[in-house]
Formats: structure tokens, C-alpha cells, sequence
């Protein structure tokens, strides 16, 4: 699983943000094919998608916000893809 201290180091490999962990909230959801917006999650992946997905979501918000998504299978929490806000 993805966990904050893999967010740390991608947060500061990708983008360079330097990230406290106590300044990170996350929370997971179980969201269906319909919840999903369509502007982040295309026709051609939600094909491929099962229904419904859990996202586990990290926000961090520091001078601008960042939310970190990933999309996990619901049963058994494989990782699928990763959105980057």
C-alpha cells in the first residue's frame, strides 16, 4: 500500500515539496462507476475499472492544496493507479 511515507518521497521526487507527515490528512472511500468524475477518471479506464473502486486520499495543503488519490481494487486493496491534484 501506498502510505505517507511513500507520499513523502514522491511528493519530494516529483515535485519537489518538502512534506511533514503530521501535516497530511487522508481519509478512504468506496466510490461507484457513477460517483466518479469524468473529467479525471476517462471512459477507456473506467472500462477497466472494478465497480466500485476504493480510493485511499491524501491532502496536503501548504501554500497551494494537493490531493493525492489512489485507486485501489475494493476486495483486496491492489493498487491501480495513482491521481495527482
Amino acid at each position: 500500500m501506498f502510505g505517507i511515507e511513500q507520499l513523502i518521497d514522491f511528493m519530494g521526487e516529483k515535485f519537489g515539496v518538502a512534506v511533514e507527515s503530521n501535516e497530511i490528512g487522508e481519509e478512504t472511500v468506496l466510490l461507484y462507476h457513477e460517483e466518479l468524475d469524468e473529467k479525471l477518471i476517462s471512459e477507456d479506464v473506467l472500462q477497466i475499472l472494478p465497480n466500485p473502486v476504493s480510493f485511499h486520499i491524501y491532502i496536503y495543503n501548504s501554500e497551494s492544496e494537493w490531493v493525492i488519490g489512489i485507486a485501489l481494487e475494493a476486495e483486496t486493496n491492489n493498487p491501480l493507479f495513482l491521481v495527482c491534484l
